[in-house]
């Protein structure tokens, strides 16, 4: 018995380290995704909801870290009730929120900016410093339009050589981010709620186990419960008198 408790809580303190990791990687890579994200659309959202996420999961890997050392019954249950929680809430943002539909929104923000380019440049000039990219299917569409080639499609705004011109457009640029992107986040979701699913299996068992060890001590009954304690036995010798051996 004592050496399958051991062996539970070093695997629920293992997952707990693993999630914690993938819980740190997810809040960092949500944190870098709102520097690109734009505000009010779904990813926004989706980054600051990943940031939550990360941050709960987290706190919650430290909480079941202090329980398996404690052995306390009470912290493991509350824990793996918690755990079931994230675990629910994570699913639900991950069949919620698509990276396709992320890709379509933004690809709609930047056929807007092409088509003003002429009036407003700056929003297009973003994109290309942004994805290193040039027009919206090569550097060639400028001139198309008749129009300079701007700095913003040169590496370091450097429009004096020409080697430095971004020949990919900024549709390719936003979809091979976005591929990129969607298998990051995939990798580490999915890791993270394999890792959850365990914490939560070997958490519920090692609450089992905590609460049979806590029924499994044996009370000695009281004497009030009508239970009397045995009488020591007097010792004494094979003649029964002390006299006799004396007075030999």
């Amino acid at each position: 018995m004592s050496m399958i408790f051991a062996a539970v809580k070093c695997f629920v303190f293992a997952f707990n380290f693993f999630s914690l990791l993938l819980g740190i990687c997810i809040v960092c890579l949500n944190i870098f995704g709102l520097e690109f994200a734009i505000p009010n659309t779904d990813e926004h959202t989706y980054c600051i909801v990943g940031v939550i996420l990360g941050s709960f999961v987290c706190m919650a890997t430290l909480f079941g870290c202090y329980g398996v050392i404690c052995e306390s019954l009470g912290v493991n249950v509350i824990y793996s009730f918690f755990m079931l929680m994230l675990l629910t809430t994570q699913l639900l943002q991950m069949q919620t929120y698509k990276h396709q539909k992320f890709f379509v929104n933004a690809l709609d923000l930047l056929e807007d900016a092409w088509d003003d380019v002429e009036m407003d440049p700056n929003e297009m000039q973003a994109v290309e410093i942004n994805y290193h990219c040039c027009g919206l299917y090569n550097a060639n569409d400028y001139k198309y339009r008749h129009m300079e080639t701007p700095a913003s499609c040169y590496r370091f705004q450097n429009a004096t050589l020409e080697s430095n011109l971004y020949t990919r457009g900024c549709v390719e640029a936003l979809e091979t981010s976005y591929h990129q992107t969607m298998e990051r986040e995939n990798i580490f979701n999915w890791s993270l709620l394999i890792c959850e699913c365990a914490v939560f299996l070997y958490s519920c068992i090692l609450s089992i186990l905590l609460f049979k060890r806590s029924h499994a001590t044996v009370h000695t009954p009281l004497p009030e419960d009508g239970y009397a304690p045995p009488q020591p036995v007097p010792r004494i010798n094979h003649c029964n008198s002390r006299t006799h051996l004396l007075s030999n």
